[in-house]
């Protein structure tokens, strides 16, 4: 199996996203699959078309620097236009089973235009709705125009797309409830790979003490959280 991730930025970058995807790449990889990946003008810009990190290589997608790419929106549809330049150039050189695309809906739709030229069925990874994420933010409003286009996209790729996996069944009630057959949804959830990490340390007991935490159970979390 030969597997084309289209992915919007990876290591050598650190985020939740880049953590999640080199741990798929991981796995698919210990199954016997090939991956290869490329990333979006997200990435920014890099020395090279092809970049290697560790055991991944990576195709890149160079950002324009037309003054016109920068504006609101026109810089989204810049971002779909450079990855299907890219793809029409990557597809026939790895020549993937497969077309693996994660959010945000704009890799998507590079993906499904690409998917639907060559065959290769496409499969969309769902890790949050954006439109959501922005409102969050403050970056989008709730209700606005660019709230509905998104939240539109995201729905069409979905729809069109072989098969949908998402993180968590929030998620996945949330596309079947767009009319996404339920079948075609599956849920991967984020993980924690246990032997990258130390235990069995033991408690500063006046930190304990000055934060009230005597005799308490404590949690810790590490990550962003969302309405």
């Amino acid at each position: 199996m030969r597997v084309l991730h289209i992915l919007d930025h990876s290591v050598p970058l650190h985020s939740g996203y880049t953590f999640r995807t080199r741990a798929i790449l991981e796995q698919q990889r210990a199954m016997g699959w090939e991956t290869f990946q490329l990333t979006s003008t997200k990435q920014g810009k890099t020395e090279s078309p092809v970049e290697q990190i560790g055991e991944l290589m990576f195709y890149r997608t160079q950002p324009s620097s037309g003054i016109m790419d920068r504006l609101p929106v026109i810089n989204q549809l810049a971002v779909v236009s450079g990855l299907k330049r890219r793809l029409a150039g990557v597809i026939p050189e790895v020549k993937p089973d497969l077309l693996h695309a994660h959010s945000p809906v704009l890799n998507g739709l590079a993906a499904l235009h690409a998917g639907r030229k060559t065959g290769i069925p496409l499969v969309y990874e769902v890790r949050a709705f954006w439109e959501d994420a922005a409102a969050d933010h403050g970056t989008g409003r709730e209700g606005g125009v660019r709230y509905h286009l998104t939240h539109a996209l995201e729905t069409h790729v979905m729809k069109q797309a072989a098969a949908v996996t998402t993180i968590c069944e929030g998620l996945r009630d949330d596309i079947v409830s767009r009319g996404v057959p339920a079948q075609k949804v599956t849920v991967i959830p984020n993980a924690v790979d246990i032997e990258r990490f130390s235990v069995g340390g033991q408690p500063d007991p006046a930190r304990q003490q000055q934060l009230g935490l005597e005799g308490k159970t404590v949690l810790g979390f590490i990550g962003s959280f969302y309405a």
